[in-house]
């Protein structure tokens, strides 16, 4: 009851404001707006729009619109690759202490939705009337790290699109209350119903996921088109509103990545039945059976962008269960499980590619391993944490997402690239779709 009253209050304040301003200053911008297809938009603390043709607005102040979040470096000639500076700023962040909040002072600053709201800018961003009639859902998974996971969830929020977070149930007290907070203060925002303690390789990191997808079509509100999951530590490469073309473009195809090169697919994980024991997974010695009914073996990855009948498809179809049922004691079956599903003909689940699946592009995430892709921050198992000097390279990238951040790591690569992600989604500038349009995944309309 508290959630919902101070949500309908700031709601209808917010939207008296607007139409005081919009009537004082200019009684034709809604008709504008309208006309141009365009409207500005705000946030509306509601799960359904108000209207398709009108504008919203949270605070109302004048501070909408492209801004330089980063004052005490130049962000643009970072990404432009100026190598000189880069260096200069990399010195910089060896002499200087940085000051992040903690999860406690996350949970305080969240526990009052108004000052939170206001001094994260949720109200600041654009909104087309294509993203209005292309809602996404999010399923978010965090452990740690209460203020990159807003950071995250900043970058990606929209009114209309719906957010589930799964938090690990070990997860410290602090970070919970924090990320609930949050969902508090956005209604399209909640957390899981059900939480995994999350034990890395085991069947609850997939069980997280998908708890969070079943939540997600169990939601109402917003009928969403695609589903795509991240954890917080990723970062879109991509506006709202480029991924609604990109995903308008797949057409109901999934971007999920597939691997049957032998030196790839990691076989000693599903060759043998592992168990959990004292929250690792341990090889058991047994051999494990194949996949019933002809059903091959693709890797991939945990992440991926899934279709609403996908996702439906894993949650109740009985082959998708059958498949979920083989991958219980695998190692790592989240980076399996997808990929079986959306790679077998004889599956047949909805969006599947058929073809040979390492010959499919995989766009969901770009992420730069050892012995492999240029790094210029650092190597943690393998995968590159990226630095300041990694930004001209990824600004440039096809990919919807990026990982990994540490938000104490060269800090200014993750707050340059968000001040670049933000106001780029101000830009009127048109898309480059043609590279998405000739990819062999999607499914072309007749």
């Amino acid at each position: 009851m508290r959630k919902q009253a101070r949500q309908v209050h700031q709601c209808l304040c917010g939207f008296a404001v607007a139409v005081t301003i919009v009537i004082v200053t200019n009684p034709y911008l809604i008709f504008d707006m309208e006309q141009s297809g365009r409207p500005s938009a705000g946030l509306t603390f509601n799960s359904t729009v108000v209207s398709k043709k009108t504008f919203f607005c949270s605070t109302c102040k004048n501070n909408r619109g492209p801004k330089r979040l980063v004052s005490d470096v130049d962000c643009l000639r970072i990404i432009e690759g100026d190598e000189k500076y880069i260096q200069s700023v990399k010195n910089v962040m060896d002499n200087k202490i940085f000051a992040f909040k903690s999860d406690a002072e996350m949970a305080d600053v969240s526990e009052n939705c108004e000052t939170f709201l206001s001094k994260y800018d949720y109200g600041n961003f654009n909104v087309t009337k294509e993203e209005l009639e292309f809602p996404i859902a999010y399923s978010i998974l965090t452990y740690k790290e209460a203020m990159q996971t807003e950071q995250l969830l900043r970058s990606i929020y929209r009114p209309h699109n719906v957010y589930c977070i799964h938090i690990d149930k070990k997860a410290p007290p602090s970070l919970h209350r924090a990320i609930k907070n949050i969902g508090n203060c956005l209604q399209n925002v909640f957390i899981a119903s059900k939480l995994e303690e999350v034990i890395y390789a085991g069947f609850s990191r997939l069980q997280a996921d998908l708890n969070c997808m079943s939540d997600l079509l169990n939601y109402l509100h917003v009928s969403w088109k695609y589903l795509i999951n991240i954890p917080h530590q990723q970062y879109p490469l991509k506006t709202n509103a480029e991924i609604v073309k990109i995903l308008k473009i797949y057409n109901g195809a999934n971007d999920i990545e597939g691997i049957t090169t032998p030196g790839r697919m990691y076989r000693s994980r599903y060759l043998s039945s592992f168990k959990l024991e004292n929250k690792n997974m341990v090889n058991t010695g047994k051999k494990k059976d194949p996949p019933p009914l002809g059903i091959k073996v693709v890797k991939g990855s945990a992440y991926g962008v899934f279709s609403r009948d996908f996702v439906n498809f894993a949650l109740h179809d009985k082959m998708a269960k059958v498949v979920l049922k083989w991958c219980e004691d695998v190692k790592s079956p989240d980076e399996y499980f997808w990929a079986i599903l959306n790679f077998n003909k004889v599956v047949n689940a909805p969006g599947g590619y058929f073809d040979k699946p390492d010959n499919k592009p995989w766009l969901a995430v770009y992420a730069a391993w050892g012995g492999v892709n240029s790094c210029h921050g650092k190597f943690i198992r393998g995968v590159c944490v990226f630095g300041i000097g990694d930004l001209t390279e990824l600004v440039s990238k096809r990919e919807l997402f990026v990982n990994k951040f540490y938000y104490n790591y060269q800090p200014y690569a993750l707050q340059c690239l968000e001040e670049w992600h933000r106001n780029k989604s101000f830009s009127n500038l048109p898309f480059e779709t043609h590279f998405y349009k000739t990819l062999p995944f999607i499914i072309k309309t007749s």
